[in-house]
């Protein structure tokens, strides 16, 4: 996620990383009452979302992928989807990022449908580390010497990976998909953190 602006560390945190993985692990016991053979063919599908909470919003496109169980609807999808947010931080100051995101759905899969999901952003996953500090050296010198100052570039420890939670229900017609949702994220930046965390959605997708 690209963000722009540093302002005071705030060691509160909403989630953390960690959060991410034990959704995803029950999530994956869930799953683990499936037999592999009992799941229909998969459906693919592409959509567009749009999430608000007052003047902040987070709007994306995407992709999707649903394998449900041919007896029950049980089932999950997985979708990715590159995203643009405008959010205000804590201080009141506007900060507009990309995001490419990731996330798993657990629920009942029919015309009708309703799921829980976690996800998160890949792109800091995978491009970011900020458990380990950076350091740097300056070489300088005068006349009579040379010398060496060693720094150190700190980072912000209470910046996380961005993610979300969340719940969401709709119908479906035919091809056509129309779903509301409700997630909670985590979205901060070097030395800042969104003052918002809940947001309201819609997503439109095309089903094959």
């Amino acid at each position: 996620m690209i963000k722009l602006t540093q302002q005071q560390i705030d060691k509160d945190n909403l989630f953390s990383l960690g959060n991410y993985w034990i959704a995803a692990l029950f999530m994956t016991l869930f799953l683990a009452t499936f037999n592999a053979y009992a799941f229909e063919s998969p459906k693919f599908g592409f959509f567009i979302k749009n999430e608000v909470n007052d003047d902040d919003h987070i709007s994306g496109i995407g992709a999707e992928m649903w394998l449900t169980n041919r007896d029950s609807n049980f089932g999950i999808s997985v979708l990715t989807s590159i995203g643009h947010g405008d959010v205000t931080d804590r201080d009141n100051i506007k900060h507009d990022y990309l995001a490419w995101e990731a996330g798993l759905k657990v629920g009942y899969f029919s015309d009708v449908f309703a799921y829980a999901e976690v996800g998160f952003d890949l792109a800091e996953l995978v491009l970011q580390d900020r458990d380990e500090d950076d350091n740097y050296r300056i070489y300088s010198g005068d006349d009579d010497n040379d010398f060496v100052v060693s720094n150190r570039r700190r980072y912000d420890d209470a910046n996380n990976i961005d993610g979300y939670v969340g719940v969401g229900a709709g119908i479906k017609f035919e091809h056509v998909q129309i779903e509301a949702f409700t997630r909670l994220r985590q979205i901060d930046g070097e030395y800042w953190k969104a003052d918002n965390q809940a947001f309201a959605g819609a997503k439109l997708s095309l089903v094959f």
